[in-house]
This record gives C-alpha cells, structure tokens and sequence, in this order.
C-alpha cells in the first residue's frame, strides 16, 4: 500500500467492516477518522498497548494481527487475537482510564493510527458509538476477569462467552460488604478491580485472614457445597466484581465436570488453609 488514495480506500474499507463501527458510521464519519489518522508499519514484537499506560491512541489493523493479553498475578493471560479490520484502544480514548490491556504486535502489519481526540469528537455527535464502546468494555471485562480464575482458561471461546454473558460487573464503595460470613452464598465473586479484605469474626472481634485482588475469585466453597459463607468480604477501596450467578454458576459446572473438580480442589485447598490460618490483626 503505497498509493496515497489506495490506503485512503483500504482504512476506509476497514472501517466499516469494524464489527463494532461499521454499522454505526456513515461514508462522512469514517472519511473523517481516516483523514485524522495515520499510517504505521510495525514489525512482529512490537507494543502498540501496554497495560496501565495512560494512552489515548486508537488503532485500526489494515493488515496483520495483533495479540492481547493481560497481567494478573504475575501471569500473563491472552484475552484474544485480533485481525484486519479491527480496532483497539477506544475504551482507555473515550472513558479516559488506563490501558486494560497490553497489545503486541504477531507479525509484520499496517495500522491506522487515530489521535483520541478524533474519536471523542465523533462521540459527540453520535452518543451511539460511545454506547457500543461501553457494551464491548463490559464484554471484554466479562472475559478478562473469567479468564484469571483457574479452570476457565482452557475453555473455548464460545463458552467463556456464554458464561460471560449471563454476569454481571458489580461495583462497591470503600467500606461496602461484599458478602457476609454464616450467609448462604449467592455469587461467584471474581476481583476485577480494587482491594478487598477477607475476615472472620471471633469471639466478637473482627480478625482480617487474606486479602484479594485483581483475578482473585470468591463465594465459591458455599455454592459448590450449599454450605454458609465461611468469611466475609469487605471493599477496602473501590471493588469492581464480575459476579456468576449461584443457578448461572452451577449450571455450568454440571456442564463442565472437569472445571467442577477444579474448582472442588481449590476451594477444599482454601477452605483447610483459612482453618488452619492464625487470625491476622485487622
């Protein structure tokens, strides 16, 4: 693509064929996101996205493909590959957040570059577009978050989609409970954002056991085993949680037996752990 015209035409086409704007633009608004942007050439290996950077580029695949992946706990989880025509980094560009994600670069491919800005200005006319970036930012955090717990992540893609679209993302202010100890469980927890403090009380003091963070998964011993909530959970800053449904939950794992003895496994390995934990001081 060396044609000035030809790359115009090709961003364009790519454009809208974007599953997630090429329905929602006409001719006018994607000649004017193309006309914002400019065209790289990156080699295999290179980061376009690095998760946690403030960043406000949008970047369209003309040609080639791109792996995203994220880092939680130490390990390095790929959320999907992407391919030609797609697009990524318009959810940190419109909502204004750190990078949620890394994105490397597979093989030799051509880009759009497009300045954030341009994105926001098409946001303003037309509040469509920043719903549907804010649909696919649930769904991509549905997934992500899904993907840490252990036992999910040899799923096929169709399935985590599934599971993903029966959750929910859950938001908690510092100080809220999560969930309470000697209450039946309801929920699959899974930490996607934020702090929270796991604690028992004994002999009517509050004594802290763990604390859980980003892909940290909670409230499953009770819905696997009917028995009450060993501990409780509070947000010590703001928590998002993806939460699974206790019937959405269970009918999946009758589903999957092998993901069941996973999760029987670890949650009968957490479960002997907390008893035989000494009591933290809060």
């Amino acid at each position: 693509m060396t044609d000035a015209s030809d790359i115009r035409n090709s961003a364009c086409g790519a454009v809208r064929k974007n599953p997630l704007l090429g329905d929602l633009l006409s001719t006018a608004d994607r000649e004017f996101l193309v006309g914002q942007g400019r065209v790289i050439v990156e080699d295999a290996g290179a980061v376009l996205c690095r998760q946690h950077q403030h960043d406000t580029r949008v970047f369209i695949i003309l040609d080639g493909s791109v792996e995203v992946t994220e880092e939680v706990q130490g390990r390095t989880i790929t959320i999907r590959t992407l391919h030609t025509g797609e697009l990524f980094g318009e959810i940190a560009a419109l909502f204004m957040m750190p990078r949620i994600a890394t994105v490397t670069v597979t093989r030799p491919s051509v880009f759009l570059e497009i300045p954030g800005s341009a994105l926001e200005q098409l946001v303003e006319r037309l509040p469509k577009v920043r719903d549907a970036v804010f649909m696919r930012y649930r769904e991509r955090m549905l997934q992500a978050a899904l993907l840490a717990v252990p036992g999910f992540t040899a799923l096929p893609e169709d399935v985590l989609q599934a599971i993903s679209s029966q959750a929910s993302l859950v938001t908690f202010r510092k100080g809220d409970v999560i969930f309470k100890e000697g209450e039946q469980g309801d929920a699959l927890y899974v930490i996607n954002y934020g702090i929270a403090r796991i604690y028992v009380t004994h002999d009517g003091k509050v004594q802290k056991v763990a604390t859980a963070r980003l892909g940290d998964f909670l409230g499953e011993r009770s819905l696997l085993t009917g028995a009450p909530l060993a501990a409780s959970a509070e947000a010590l800053t703001q928590v998002e949680v993806v939460r699974v449904e206790r019937e959405e939950f269970l009918r999946f794992m009758q589903d999957y037996p092998e993901v069941w003895d996973s999760f029987d496994v670890l949650s009968h390995e957490r479960y002997e752990q907390l008893k035989e934990m000494r009591p933290l001081p809060v």
